[in-house]
């Protein structure tokens, strides 16, 4: 796309920068171009509180530019401080007890909670937090936290969970775990249940349907010690039923290429710069790095 040289981009209307910024995830309005453009693009980055109430913070650690500034902490905090307390859905991955804790305390209006690979939470660590979530409706915990204690927890302080995922890493073998399922039975307004890879068997299976009558949905991948017999038939024939591949809702961004697809535009920048709090501190070099060739990419 052809643009002229001598295009201002401060100078577009306020709704067509929003447009622009809400096809772009928080990566790429942290440590993309998107804060190098103007002053007024990184305003309205920082700003606008709606970019922020979907946070998803997975595969961190493979963006570039690899530099010490470019830690989780430093990116979860910067995001959820944008967000001014409205995040409403956060997707987290390697995650411990510090940055847990933080989500806690900056995002009292969660909803939809997804744990990946969060080995570092502690039990306790897990509780601590988990009871600040009083609006939680929608919690995934993957290949993590799935034990009887911290499912219990959950019990005692979500009672309005409604949307429920576990996906295990024994890939459904082994002695199962009584009082696992008896957690999950006592989630009685839960809507979907996701149990994936568990080790889960008949029994476990006919105490949650037992008492979670409110269940319209049930995915049971790769649960080796569930033999559906004819009780459970008769118990799941009103329940929708699947056995599809389990995949994370990752979006789609068939707009817009990925602001590292031309690592040379950032890779000499200091991501203090975008992540910092003073906004009127960019200077004219730090302006004219991003050009218009470049900007094309979050356009076309």
């Amino acid at each position: 796309m052809e643009l002229p040289c001598g295009r201002d981009w401060a100078e577009l209307p306020a709704d067509a920068i929003s447009c622009i910024l809400h096809r772009l995830d928080q990566v790429e309005l942290l440590i993309g171009g998107v804060a190098a453009v103007c002053r007024s693009w990184r305003r309205a980055a920082r700003e606008e509180p709606e970019l922020w109430r979907r946070i998803d913070l997975r595969d961190l650690p493979y963006i570039p530019p690899f530099q010490p500034q470019a830690s989780l902490a430093n990116i979860m905090s910067a995001a959820l401080r944008l967000s001014a307390g409205q995040c409403h859905t956060f997707f987290g991955e390697l995650l411990h007890d510090d940055h847990f804790l933080l989500l806690a305390e900056q995002a009292p209006l969660l909803k939809s909670l997804h744990l990946i690979k969060c080995d570092d939470i502690s039990n306790e660590g897990f509780a601590n937090a988990i009871k600040r979530f009083h609006m939680l409706v929608e919690l995934e915990l993957l290949w993590c936290l799935g034990d009887a204690q911290v499912l219990e927890t959950i019990v005692g302080v979500c009672p309005g969970l409604r949307h429920f995922r576990l996906v295990s890493n024994n890939w459904g073998f082994g002695p199962n775990d009584e009082r696992r399922a008896h957690a999950i039975a006592r989630m009685r307004e839960l809507c979907s249940l996701h149990i994936v890879s568990d080790n889960l068997d008949n029994e476990g299976l006919t105490v949650i349907l037992d008492n979670c009558r409110n269940l319209e949905y049930l995915n049971m991948r790769d649960c080796w010690n569930i033999n559906m017999d004819d009780n459970l038939r008769e118990k799941c024939a009103h329940i929708n039923m699947d056995d599809c591949e389990y995949l994370l809702p990752y979006d789609s961004y068939s707009c817009c290429s990925s602001p590292f697809s031309c690592f040379d535009d950032y890779h000499d920048l200091s991501l203090s710069y975008y992540l910092g709090d003073d906004i009127d501190d960019m200077d004219e070099e730090h302006e004219r790095i991003i050009d218009i060739k470049s900007m094309c990419r979050y356009l076309c």
